[in-house]
């Protein structure tokens, strides 16, 4: 099996697990604060990396040390932005705005990466945009709100995060780049728990296991994989295969929560996920012509 369809079954795998973090997340949150969430279970990941890749360890050097303080400090803010949202917003609503950073990357790779702006990326922002406006006056949860907007914010940060990475891993090791950026997110976040946030005393079995899902699937494995797979692709070819994070979203946070996101939250879905798709599919004559 080539590395390149490896990556690509690796990242469809993260994409699942993410998909599933965002009721996990609303579930976790029922009976502990955000920022303690963010601290806790960065913390856990980032151990459990340590333990699995300890012989890395050695070769850390003060080198790597700025480029995962950077990572970190937007993968914290994108983390903030998305853990304190989604308390104001439904998971599946959620999901789909931080499905938004796939349209980010190729609008940011503009002014990044010198890109030219194309006609499918004008396009796309367009289909996005009206996607938007039926996805946040859609269901009970109508009209858009604090927690969609903390929600767009997180998928801004995570879109230069995206792309930051792929410049930093050709020059660093994946994994080590990984867990020295983890280690400083929950640094970050339990800093900022202990100043505004009261310790969470009864967290619920549900709320744990949920904390623990999210800490070894949705972050420990995930984030490994994002970074390690970076080497064999390009940020905007992740970000095609994340456009099924919101599709799995609302899937599991109908099955676990039962949102329903109505006729017009479900087009509106619809629209966002064929925006990401316009932006990061390659048409050419050849795909069109050939059968």
């Amino acid at each position: 099996m080539k590395k390149s369809l490896k990556a690509d079954l690796a990242l469809l795998l993260v994409t699942i697990f993410w998909g599933a973090g965002f009721p996990a997340t609303k579930i976790a949150l029922q009976t502990m604060t955000p920022y303690y969430h963010i601290g806790i279970r960065f913390a856990v990941a980032s151990l459990l990396l340590s333990m699995l890749f300890y012989k890395k360890l050695k070769n850390l050097n003060k080198n790597l040390i700025k480029p995962a303080f950077i990572l970190s400090l937007l993968l914290f803010a994108t983390y903030a932005f998305q853990t304190v949202g989604i308390q104001y917003t439904t998971a599946s609503k959620s999901s789909f705005f931080s499905g938004l950073a796939v349209l980010i990357v190729p609008l940011f790779s503009i002014f990044y990466l010198k890109t030219k702006l194309e006609r499918k990326t004008i396009i796309s922002v367009i289909t996005a945009t009206l996607g938007l406006f039926l996805l946040s006056n859609a269901g009970s949860d109508s009209g858009f709100n604090f927690g969609d907007f903390l929600t767009i914010l997180c998928s801004v940060c995570y879109a230069w995060q995206l792309l930051l990475t792929g410049t930093y891993v050709q020059k660093h090791d994946a994994t080590l780049l990984a867990i020295v950026q983890l280690f400083f997110v929950s640094l970050f976040g339990i800093a900022f728990a202990v100043i505004l946030e009261p310790f969470p005393k009864n967290m619920s079995m549900p709320g744990f296991w949920s904390l623990m899902f999210s800490a070894v699937f949705c972050t420990a494995f995930a984030f490994w994989v994002q970074t390690t797979v970076q080497k064999f692709t390009t940020a905007s070819h992740i970000a095609l295969i994340f456009t099924m994070e919101p599709v799995f979203g609302a899937l599991t946070s109908f099955i676990f929560l039962g949102e329903v996101l109505g006729i017009r939250g479900i087009t509106g879905g619809i629209l966002i996920v064929s925006a990401m798709l316009i932006s990061e599919l390659q048409w050419t004559k050849k795909q069109i012509t050939t059968s």
